[in-house]
């Protein structure tokens, strides 16, 4: 199977990738889709393409009762852009892709920052106030899937935490 090449110079966990093409060609299969595939083929069955992998640190929890919509997007963060202070009303995996990204929320009444780069990941909470912020000089990509109550927004903007004001 071959990987996504990333761009600028990041650098993908093959492990995880692979990890997570064999999960979803498992999934696939165990669904009654036919053989299942690690990788483009002629054979019968779903061709999987990984297209990003990120090592999220933990723990998540995720605990949807009822039907979600799950939605994946592209964000190009070109230099200084931010999402500005928000929240979202389900939980968030984003994975980013190229460069790099700047995360700061509150907590314990301090105002905490961190920087996530190309080929890491980052989970977000339901209802945890944050804003992502490129501070690089170069374009930033991340990919987010969103699990969401039905009709709810992705995002919805908040006031700035007192303790990142």
């Amino acid at each position: 199977m071959r990987l996504p090449t990333p761009t600028r110079g990041a650098a993908l966990v093959a492990g995880v990738a692979l990890t997570a093409a064999v999960a979803a060609a498992l999934v696939f299969s165990s669904l009654g889709g036919g053989p299942a595939a690690a990788g483009p083929t002629s054979a019968p069955g779903p061709s999987i393409t990984p297209l990003a992998a990120a090592l999220v640190p933990g723990p998540i929890d995720i605990d949807r009762k009822g039907q979600s919509n799950v939605v994946t997007v592209r964000i190009d963060f070109n230099p200084g852009d931010t999402t500005g202070w928000h929240f979202h009303p389900g939980p968030v995996f984003a994975q980013v892709v190229s460069g790099a990204v700047t995360l700061r929320h509150a907590a314990h009444g301090r105002c905490l920052s961190k920087v996530v780069r190309a080929g890491h990941g980052f989970f977000e909470t339901p209802g945890a106030v944050h804003a992502a912020t490129n501070r690089r000089q170069d374009p930033a990509v991340v990919y987010a899937t969103f699990v969401l109550p039905p009709g709810a927004p992705p995002a919805v903007g908040a006031p700035i935490p007192a303790a990142c004001d």
